[in-house]
């Protein structure tokens, strides 16, 4: 059965936990290749399931990512309600970082600075980029840490420090090649890197 079939199935056996993981791989796989429209659809169908309402370590980094992306919304303009949102997200990775260190205050210094970013707190939002990609390094967490790499280097362009910004996103196209992640190595390559440094080894062969 490909994913669709799995999913018509589940939902006619009422199977929620299994629909739950289809739209959770889902959401994961939209966010991180940066679409945010599929992965705010697939949000709302787990908020949805019953079974969401179930503390689980897979909802809480879905509640993370859905922070980042509400900030990055309301500064593109997309409405005050993303604002909010991204501040009850980081409200909730308040909590959960002071449970376990290890796996949320990345998590927290990363939608702090999305914050600061987002109400024009400069300063404040550079201290915090830099501390998520050192806390994210500091525990292992390779995917994270170009996560919060790729973002600083985004929150630098939007400031007109290309430069900088530039070696920011190679961090994280290392970190994303040392995670395995292949596809979004080059995404990133191509949509941040290629206008400056030409094509990837990958991309030209």
């Amino acid at each position: 059965h490909d994913e669709q079939s799995l999913l018509f199935d589940a939902q006619s056996k009422g199977n929620c936990l299994l629909i739950e993981a289809i739209h959770i791989r889902r959401f994961f796989h939209a966010f991180w290749m940066g679409d945010y429209t599929k992965a705010i659809k697939c949000s709302r169908a787990i908020s949805k399931l019953a079974s969401s309402k179930m503390p689980k370590l897979t909802l809480d980094i879905q509640k993370f990512f859905m922070g980042l992306i509400a900030f990055q919304l309301y500064r593109d303009g997309e409405g005050e309600e993303y604002l909010e949102e991204g501040k009850k997200a980081l409200e909730k990775m308040e909590i959960l970082s002071k449970c376990s260190t290890a796996n949320f205050q990345n998590k927290v210094l990363l939608i702090e600075a999305e914050y600061h970013a987002s109400v024009f707190n400069m300063n404040a939002a550079r201290s915090a980029y830099e501390a998520s990609v050192r806390s994210a390094r500091d525990h292992g967490l390779m995917h994270e840490q170009g996560l919060a790499c790729e973002l600083y280097g985004k929150f630098l362009s939007s400031i007109i420090e290309a430069g900088e910004a530039l070696g920011w996103f190679k961090c994280a196209h290392t970190c994303y090649l040392q995670w395995g992640a292949v596809a979004l190595a080059e995404k990133l390559w191509k949509d941040r890197l290629s206008p400056f440094l030409g094509e990837t080894p990958e991309m030209s062969k």
